[in-house]
């Protein structure tokens, strides 16, 4: 059995097709989602999201959002989503050095939270781009 699943960002939708399992770390942990499964919403954390369809991974660099469950469609809002194959990992380490620096002379909680977000996405983009390489 199969649920419809997309994956969408301000600049359109990144993936969309027949999922058969989708796992991904929330605030609540990791979990995963299979078929005819209860409605739910959850909002997720930077890290990665994995769709099982037709016997194929696809995996993503997800910065935060919502996934929303229904029975037969899943959806994932986010900000951004990135496919390994898309992740320029030497600028990944260049923005995480800068994010390092600029969370050192962070005045503000404000700034330091702000800081904080960019230096775990730029882990995740480098964790991620790495591995393909692997």
């Amino acid at each position: 059995m199969l649920f419809k699943t997309k994956i969408v960002t301000p600049y359109g939708i990144v993936w969309e097709g027949e999922a058969e399992y989708i796992s991904f770390k929330s605030v609540e942990g990791e979990i995963g989602f299979l078929p005819e499964r209860a409605p739910a919403v959850m909002k997720l954390v930077v890290d990665v999201v994995e769709i099982r369809a037709a016997g194929v991974v696809h995996t993503f660099a997800v910065h935060g959002g919502y996934i929303l469950q229904e029975r037969d469609m899943t959806t994932i809002i986010t900000d951004a989503a990135e496919r390994p194959e898309e992740i320029n990992v030497e600028r990944a380490r260049q923005r995480l050095k800068r994010a390092e620096e600029l969370l050192e002379i962070s005045d503000s909680r404000r700034e330091r939270a702000r800081n904080q977000a960019k230096l775990q996405r730029h882990m995740l983009r480098i964790k991620l781009g790495s591995e393909r390489w692997q």
